[in-house]
C-alpha cells in the first residue's frame, strides 16, 4: 500500500513538471511542424471539444480542477499555495497544489502540523528530504498520508502533491 502511494505520488509528480513548454519548430521552407499547428490551433478554436474539456473541468494531465469535496477536514493544504487540481485512483486521491514559498519551509509546516493532529512518520517517513524537496508520509490509525514536493528555481514555485485515501 505504501510503496503504491509513492509510486502514484511519484507519477503525478513526473506529469506535473514534465509537461513544460513547447518551442515553435519550423522546418527549412518555414512551415511549422505538425504538432506546432495542433497546439495553436487549440488556442484559436473556442468551439466545440476543447469547450467540453473547459465546462467539465479536466485539465490536459486528466486532473479534475479545484479542490475535491472528500479532501479531508483535518489535512492542511499548504501555506500560500492554490490548488492545481486533483485525481482519483484505485490506490486514493492525489491533489496537487502550487505554492510561492520554498519547499522546506512547507516540509517544516507539515512536520509541525501534522504532529499537532495526531499523526505520525510512517516507516521510513522521510525520504529524500532536501531544501528542494521531498517524499514524506504520515500514518493515524488506518490512514495513510503521502506528501511530495519539489521546488522549481525556473517559476520560483513549489509543487506539492498530497495524496490520502
Amino acid at each position: 500500500m505504501k510503496t503504491s502511494i509513492y509510486i502514484i505520488v511519484l507519477l503525478s509528480f513526473v506529469l506535473v513538471f514534465g509537461c513544460g513548454k513547447k518551442s515553435d519548430t519550423t522546418k527549412k521552407d518555414g512551415e511549422k511542424t505538425e504538432q506546432t499547428q495542433k497546439t495553436e490551433e487549440k488556442k484559436d478554436n473556442t468551439s466545440g471539444s476543447d469547450q467540453k474539456s473547459e465546462k467539465s473541468g479536466l485539465s490536459d494531465l486528466g486532473l479534475t480542477e479545484g479542490l475535491p469535496s472528500n479532501y479531508p477536514k483535518d489535512i492542511p493544504q499548504p501555506p500560500n499555495s492554490k490548488c492545481m487540481g486533483s485525481l482519483n485512483s484505485s490506490e486514493g486521491t492525489v491533489v496537487t497544489f502550487e505554492s510561492s514559498d520554498k519547499a522546506k519551509p512547507i516540509i517544516d509546516f507539515y512536520k509541525e502540523e501534522m504532529k499537532k493532529l495526531g499523526f505520525s512518520l510512517g516507516e521510513g517517513g522521510e525520504l529524500l528530504v532536501t531544501d528542494e524537496g521531498g517524499l514524506m508520509g504520515w500514518k493515524k490509525d488506518n490512514r495513510e498520508i503521502g506528501l511530495m514536493l519539489g521546488y522549481d528555481k525556473e517559476k520560483g514555485k513549489t509543487s506539492v502533491v498530497l495524496t490520502y485515501k
